[in-house]
This record gives C-alpha cells, sequence and structure tokens, in this order.
C-alpha cells in the first residue's frame, strides 16, 4: 500500500479519534473551574513524559516486526511480541509505582490541592505500557485499520466517561480518571488481530542487544521531542497564576491540532520506510511525499488559526478563553515546526541513524532554560516556544536535505550502482 492510502486509512480513523478528544476538551473546559481544567492539562503532560518509555516500546515494536516481517521470519515476531509484553508490565508497573510514591511533591509543585489526580494518571500509564506493545505490533505489521480502530476506540471511550464522571461530580478526579480508563478496552480490542501471532511457537535467535542498542536512542528521541512538546505547558503552570495556566492550556491545546493533523501519515510512513530500508530499497520518494504532506496539512491548520484565532478558541472553548487568542499563531507555528521534525525522526530512526537528537536536547535546554527567565508573559513564552521549535525544524531538515542529496549522488555513481 502507499503512503497516501495508508495514511488516509490512519488519518480517517485518528480524525474521528481526535474529534473525540476535543469534545472532551470542548466539555471539560465548560464544565471543570477553569483552575481544574488547567490541572488536567498539566497532569496529562506529566503522562506524555512520563509515558515516553511506552512510545519507544512502540517504535522499536514496530521497527523490529516491519523487519522481521519483510525478511519472512515470522517465529521473530512471535517472539519480538511476547517479550516486549513481559517487559512492559514490568516497566509499566515501577513507573505506576514511582509517580504514586511522587505524588505529593508533584502535586505541589502543580499547586494541586492533593495528589490523586497524579496517582489516577499514573494507573493510566500502567494500561499505557500493555497497549503500546499492541500499536506497535499493528504499526510494523501495517495493520492500519486495526491500528486506526483502537485509536479511535481509546478517544471515544474517553470522551464517554469523561461525560459520564464529571456529570456525577467526580470533577478533575473523574476528568483524569476517563483519561486513563480507555487503555482497557483498547488492551482487549487490540489483541484479538494479533491472536494468532502470540499462539505460535517463538523462534529464531534473540535479540536482546540489538533491540537494547536501537531502543536507548530512540528513547532518548522521544524523551526530548515530547518534552519539547510539554515543557511549556508545565513550566507556566509552575510560575503563571492558575487562571493564566487554563488559557494558556487552552491555546496549547487547539495549537497542537496542527501537529496532530498530519500525524497520521507519519504514523504510516514509519513502517514503510523500516520496510524499504530492510529490503535495501530507495528511501527519498518516501521521505519526500512525507514531508510534503505533513507541510500542507500543518500549514493549512496555521493559516485557519492565524486568519480566524478568537473564532477557533471560543468555538472550542467559549469566550471565557479568547485572551489566549493572541497565543495561537505562535503556538500554530510552533507545532507546525515539530510536525516537519517527526517526519525527520522517522526517516533517521528508519535507518539507524541517531544524530538528530543533539538537536533535539538542544531545544529542551533552550525551552528550559528561556522559559524560566522569561516569566510574567503568556505571549512571551508562546514566542519562545515557536522560536526554539522553528529553529530546530530547520536544522533537522537542512541535515537530512543535504544527506538526501550526498545518497543521490552515490546511487548515481558506478561504485553506488553497484553496492
Amino acid at each position: 500500500m502507499s503512503l497516501l492510502k495508508n495514511g488516509s486509512v490512519l488519518f480517517l480513523t485518528s480524525m474521528a479519534g481526535n474529534f473525540c478528544n476535543y469534545l472532551f476538551q470542548f466539555f471539560m473546559s465548560r464544565n471543570l473551574e477553569l483552575t481544574d481544567y488547567g490541572a488536567l492539562n498539566a497532569a496529562l503532560s506529566i503522562t506524555s513524559i512520563l509515558g515516553i518509555p511506552a512510545g519507544t516500546v512502540m517504535l522499536v515494536v514496530a521497527r523490529y516486526a516491519s523487519t522481521f516481517n519483510a525478511m519472512g521470519e515470522g517465529p521473530r515476531v512471535t517472539r519480538l511480541y511476547r517479550s516486549s509484553l513481559l517487559f512492559t508490565f514490568g516497566a509499566g508497573l515501577l513507573v505506576f509505582s514511582a509517580l504514586a510514591f511522587a505524588s505529593a511533591p508533584l502535586a505541589g509543585y502543580l499547586q494541586l490541592e492533593d495528589g490523586v489526580p497524579i496517582i489516577i494518571a499514573g494507573f493510566g500509564l500502567f494500561l499505557t505500557f500493555a497497549m503500546t506493545v499492541n500499536m506497535g505490533m499493528l504499526q510494523g505489521l501495517q495493520k492500519f485499520w486495526h491500528f486506526g480502530a483502537g485509536v479511535w476506540a481509546g478517544a471515544a471511550s474517553k470522551l464517554a466517561m469523561g461525560v459520564v464522571f464529571v456529570l456525577l461530580g467526580f470533577g478533575l478526579n473523574g476528568a483524569v480518571a476517563a483519561a486513563a480508563l480507555p487503555g482497557l478496552l483498547v488492551i482487549a480490542m487490540t489483541f484479538l488481530p494479533l491472536s494468532r501471532i502470540l499462539r505460535q511457537r517463538p523462534g529464531g535467535k534473540r535479540i536482546t542487544m540489538d533491540i537494547a542498542t536501537y531502543g536507548v536512542p530512540v528513547l532518548m528521541s522521544s524523551l526530548a521531542f515530547t518534552a519539547m512538546l510539554n515543557i511549556d505547558i508545565l513550566t507556566v503552570k509552575h510560575w503563571a497564576s492558575p487562571e493564566e495556566a487554563g488559557l494558556y492550556s487552552a491555546a496549547a491545546v487547539l495549537g497542537k491540532t496542527i501537529l496532530y493533523l498530519p500525524a497520521a501519515f507519519v504514523t504510516a510512513l514509519f513502517p514503510m520506510l523500516a520496510d524499504s530500508h530492510a529490503r535495501n530499497r530507495d528511501m527519498r520518494k518516501v521521505l519526500g511525499r512525507g514531508l510534503l504532506v505533513s507541510f500542507v496539512i500543518s500549514s493549512s491548520g496555521v493559516l485557519g488559526l492565524v486568519l480566524f484565532p478568537e473564532l477557533s478558541i471560543t468555538v472550542l472553548f467559549g469566550s471565557r478563553f479568547s485572551e489566549a487568542a493572541p497565543l495561537l499563531k505562535y503556538y500554530g507555528v510552533a507545532m507546525m515546526s515539530m510536525a516537519l521534525v517527526s517526519v525527520t525522526i522517522s526517516y533517521n530512526l528508519a535507518r539507524g541513524k541517531t544524530s538528530f537528537i543533539y538537536s533535539l536536547l538542544a531545544g529542551c535546554a533552550a525551552h528550559a532554560l528561556l522559559l524560566n527567565i522569561f516569566t510574567g508573559s503568556l505571549v512571551a513564552a508562546v514566542a519562545i516556544l515557536a522560536a526554539v521549535n522553528v529553529s530546530v525544524a530547520a536544522y533537522n531538515l537542512i541535515t537530512v536535505l543535504r544527506g538526501r542529496k550526498a545518497e543521490s549522488a552515490l546511487r548515481t555513481t558506478p561504485e553506488g550502482a553497484l553496492s
């Protein structure tokens, strides 16, 4: 299947999921206190950062499942699946325990009344670890309809539970629980198309060291990328008033649509790149299409936020969030930059290249430093976010395109043609 066809399948299902996610935010912004709404998104940011190891497992599983499948090594796919499930169960339990232990100081830092929302979010992380193994297998084997169905089911159940829990009076804790519990449904759904693989006899040599060697740079890149998406929310929640943090959270939620809109095509892109690399095929056309699709989709979204900022924020969150409208154009540019960076990350990781990680770490350091120096202004915070992200994107695009040009030149030489 082509990138356009694979991406379209995921785009349709992910858009359905994103619609549910934004109905969730729409409902919460109108039914939670402004301070609780800011606290909800701060708690979700914590789970995004601490869930990075789970995202790492997903990428590693997807890459090796794609590679083994391309080489016709079914027993190794089964071994990979079983080993990954055992690993993530233990890792998820460890992360949940650590987060529960640290819930009180984290609640203090984020100006929460108690640590209950943190503990609930930790349980959601435990479920996420198991869920991402299944999602990684589906992605690597290019079972995109099943993958997309899992994404949609998780978002739809989060919306349904969120409405019920908040209307029953559970407030912030109910909203966080609604984001945590859908993992149970997604795990059950995604086991079904993979049950045949799980029942097969595992075989082939163990690849523990290979996975560990590959997993470390994936973990570092996931950590840095996710931190670049969430450091601003946590920092603003720390130094701003609860009301200002709520406004900034609304701008962040809406602005990140620019990143999520082309994400379906990036999800489809990674296993296709890994498959091409395993078969020693030319990856340049797939890369070019991925960059083009991501740019067209994300830039269209930015244009909408630039032209209709107040309409965009009030339709989703209501008139009390209209003060966040001036932030949207900067946030949109920041997220368009990260959408392009995500394509270059997929390209590099599919080839086993890791030098790009230094640029992401530099971006994280710049965010952490500048956002803690220039405090007190939401506009300054989002302008810093945009400036740093554009710089990181420019560096990665230049590096990838130079490497692509060099690869093209190598292929045109007699030596390259024979290799």
